[in-house]
């Protein structure tokens, strides 16, 4: 029988993650690494998954930071091939927007990147818009709560003027804030959140690294900008402040 299943990284060895653990790829290192609790440190990782006599048909995964102002990368939506075209997707997605509803604390909106047009006008019936201006696929937003309906308006919620900036080392815990919404908000004005051309936090904390990284936040705690070696990009809104 088709069970549908809200499992919460680190809350045990339930049917729903040994479903995850034994059909997830082995060359997926990403999601194995967050499943298996590596990220619990200021973070919650929940999967979402439909899983019936041992195996994750259809999964759905989402993680956020534990502080405020916080936001989720949500994705890695995956059904096993042999299972596609029976509306299990749909499914589970519906089964993931209906728990969100129910989640306390939890982030301010859900970004996610949609390569293919079929994939945006999937999520788009479930809420998702496109973030960039001017787009039909690519990075898409989600608000959750009370928060604004478009990502330019989000922004203009985030980004506000600051007295101070500062830096701490850069961590899962504000991974989501550089990859995710610095990203897509760099890109919506036209610029590039990669730091001489290198992009991607998540490979570094992922792979680990002999580089400083640092992360860049207002007297807010609202994080702006990362830095790599001294070098940093910061959202416009910044650019000619000192950071300490």
């Amino acid at each position: 029988m088709l069970k549908f299943e809200k499992y919460v990284v680190g809350s045990g060895e339930t049917e729903g993650y040994k479903a995850l653990k034994a059909t997830i790829p082995e060359e997926d290192l990403y999601m194995h690494y967050r499943l298996d609790g590596n990220c619990l440190k200021g973070c919650e990782d929940i999967y979402f998954v439909a899983h019936e006599d041992g195996k994750a048909l259809c999964r759905i995964w989402m993680c956020y930071p534990r502080h405020k102002n916080a936001i989720s990368n949500w994705g890695a939506v995956y059904t096993l091939e042999e299972c596609r075209g029976r509306g299990i997707c749909n499914k589970t997605l519906e089964f993931c927007m209906q728990e969100l509803e129910k989640l306390e604390n939890g982030p301010a909106g859900l970004f996610c990147t949609a390569g293919k047009q079929w994939l945006t006008d999937m999520y788009a019936k479930f809420g998702f818009v496109t973030a960039i201006h001017d787009t039909t696929l690519g990075p898409l937003y989600h608000p959750l709560k009370d928060s604004p309906k478009t990502f330019k308006e989000f922004c203009e919620n985030y980004y506000t003027p600051a007295k101070s900036l500062r830096t701490v080392k850069a961590t899962w815990e504000w991974r989501n804030e550089i990859d995710c919404l610095l990203n897509f908000a760099m890109r919506d004005n036209g610029l590039d959140y990669a730091i001489n051309g290198t992009r991607d936090l998540y490979a570094f904390l992922l792979n680990g690294t002999d580089k400083d990284i640092r992360v860049i936040l207002t007297d807010e705690d609202k994080c702006v900008g990362w830095m790599i070696d001294g070098e940093y990009t910061v959202h416009p809104l910044y650019k000619d402040m000192k950071i300490d």
